[in-house]
């Protein structure tokens, strides 16, 4: 590339020209009223944000809590209630499911124990096995207990209190106490509308109270059962004293009630810590404003002299530090002629310096084809050579693969030496669940060698329109980078593709090291690396890859936490019919 000598004679010129402007009078420069423009001006920027952002919380927490108190509360009573009375449903079902099976007047009786086949004690006891059952009770015609399976389970006293629930008895609870927990019995004539002989099964507490869960919402409602005995209980089953007024309350069954009570001061120790945090911030905004302006305004007689500091490093070859604009003057046309200078020149040598790198690029691809070919070449007759031998059809798919492999790495070298013209790129449908399972399986060994997790999600229906091989190659850098950037056993690395209106994205997400902003400027740039071996390649090749198939690239970064990398390619048009 050949500098235009004509901008060069006009870069000479204007650097004359602002040389022969030294002795140009400077016309005083009220400094009160600039900085004092310039520090409301600031001061609106800065403040109007902040108190824009706090209403805009303020309103958006309201909306939330109201959502909160008046639709879902609602609906979530409904689901708890419904699902205490489904809970109580399954267990009436498997208690008519024992009255079918004991159905002789003996099992009724005290020596009714000894009635009882190996056969209906294996089921008695695989009733019992199941989590929310303790036991199973057998009633004389009397109502008293006549024997309970196991033998030691129904001796604890009950309250009185006994609710009907679609034809059956539902009876306690026991008294709570530390050493036994509590249980209730769920009781039921053999026949219909008879009140003779009667089979129960003891039900644990716990698990009548375990259906509030969905209501009990931490540090915004608390959910509580009242049984029939009177007294409150919460989620875990233990009694509780309630001493304010429920926010909402539904019957469950006769004398058992299901009560949320909103906690006191809901969010006025996260809203007012908020508001303080804002009120400091705005505070510190207002000081920090003030003290930079009043340095501005000291400093402000001192602007002609650090124009001439800029000057100087741009004469020194500093072409980096951009020059010190001074607004509201005439030497602001001198201000922004130098400040054209110094882009036009460092545009001049980033162009120059791009042009050597991809010289250095075309060297380098050339020894690495020359170093690299040779070896693979016998890598790949050798695969072939064995895959011919083996019977085992899994190891013939896996060596079919590594061959695809060297002939893809065949072609990334191909693409090194035809950087600065990349070849066209060969369009075709590509499903992107088979890529990413095909890329899972390359890097798997890798990942699992370093005890990391690679895993992939794409719906199958999602077809991309891109040149395979040039994603392929993008996918297996992006890994490779990811897993040199994890160093913690237990990490892992997500292939992940959605679709994005017209658009397929491909993201590959891990939880390694990340990179910080300083990192994250040159990361793209050709030759720029942060590895001692590294050739600063890879990033800028799948660049320049995704380019070439209408794509674009995108990375989010954050250090200590991770990266996601994010390529968007042309989704794949729909097949014309034939007819």
């Amino acid at each position: 590339m050949n500098i235009d000598r004509s901008s060069v004679r006009h870069l000479g010129s204007l650097e004359s020209e602002c040389a022969g402007e030294e002795d140009v009078p400077q016309n005083p420069v009220s400094s009160k009223r600039l900085t004092t423009k310039y520090l409301w001006l600031s001061l609106l920027v800065a403040l109007v944000p902040l108190v824009g952002f706090a209403s805009l919380y303020d309103s958006y927490f309201s909306q939330l809590v109201a959502r909160l108190t008046e639709e879902q509360l609602a609906t979530r009573m409904a689901a708890t209630q419904n699902e205490f009375r489904v809970f109580l449903r399954e267990r009436k079902f498997e208690l008519e499911a024992l009255a079918d099976q004991f159905d002789n007047p003996e099992f009724f009786t005290r020596k009714g124990r000894q009635e009882i086949s190996s056969e209906l004690e294996s089921l008695l006891r695989l009733q019992v096995d199941a989590r929310s059952v303790y036991g199973v009770v057998f009633y004389d015609r009397q109502g008293n207990i006549a024997w309970t399976f196991p033998k030691e389970r129904g001796t604890a006293p009950f309250s009185a209190n006994i609710a009907n629930f679609e034809g059956a008895e539902l009876i306690g609870p026991t008294p709570y106490s530390i050493e036994q927990p509590a249980w209730v019995i769920l009781r039921q004539s053999l026949l219909p509308h008879a009140n003779k002989d009667r089979i129960g099964l003891i039900i644990r507490f716990n698990s009548l109270t375990e259906t509030l869960r969905g209501l009990d919402q931490g540090n915004i409602f608390r959910a509580f059962l009242r049984a029939g005995d009177g007294n409150a209980y919460d989620v875990v089953g233990q009694p509780v004293s309630i001493t304010q007024t429920s926010t909402q309350q539904s019957a469950l069954l006769p004398n058992w009630s299901l009560h949320v009570i909103q906690i006191p001061n809901l969010v006025m120790s996260s809203v007012e810590r908020m508001r303080y945090w804002l009120i400091v911030l705005m505070g510190c905004t207002v000081a920090g404003l003030l003290w930079l302006h009043m340095s501005i305004s000291q400093r402000l007689n001192r602007q002609v002299e650090s124009l001439i500091q800029s000057v100087e490093k741009v004469a020194l070859g500093d072409l980096d530090t951009p020059v010190t604009a001074v607004q509201g003057m005439e030497i602001n046309r001198l201000t922004h002629a130098i400040e054209r200078m110094r882009l036009q020149l460092k545009t001049f040598i980033r162009s120059t310096l791009k042009i050597e790198r991809q010289a250095t690029l075309g060297q380098l691809a050339a020894g690495l084809a020359h170093e690299i070919r040779n070896p693979l070449t016998t890598i790949r007759t050798t695969v072939v050579a064995l895959s011919r031998r083996e019977s085992n059809p899994e190891h013939r798919e896996m060596m079919a693969v590594i061959e695809e492999e060297i002939d893809r790495v065949n072609d990334v070298l191909e693409h090194l030496l035809n950087f600065a013209r990349p070849r066209e790129p060969h369009a075709k449908r590509v499903e992107a669940l088979s890529l990413l399972n095909s890329i899972s399986i390359l890097g798997g060994a890798s990942a699992r060698n370093q005890g990391i997790e690679l895993t992939t999600q794409s719906p199958e229906a999602l077809q991309l329109w891109v040149d395979e091989g040039h994603v392929r190659q993008i996918l297996m850098n992006l890994i490779i980078n990811a897993l040199q950037a994890m160093s913690v056993r237990g990490s892992s690395i997500c292939l992940q593709a959605i679709r994005h209106d017209n658009e397929i994205e491909l993201s590959v997400t891990d939880d390694g090291q990340g990179m910080s902003a300083a990192i994250k400027a040159h990361i793209m740039e050709p030759f720029y690396t942060t590895k001692p071996a590294g050739t600063g390649l890879g990033l800028a090749t799948c660049g320049t890859l995704v380019n070439s198939n209408g794509g674009r690239m995108s990375i989010d970064s954050v250090e200590n936490e991770g990266t996601t990398v994010t390529l968007f390619f042309p989704i794949a048009p729909p097949i014309k019919s034939n007819a």
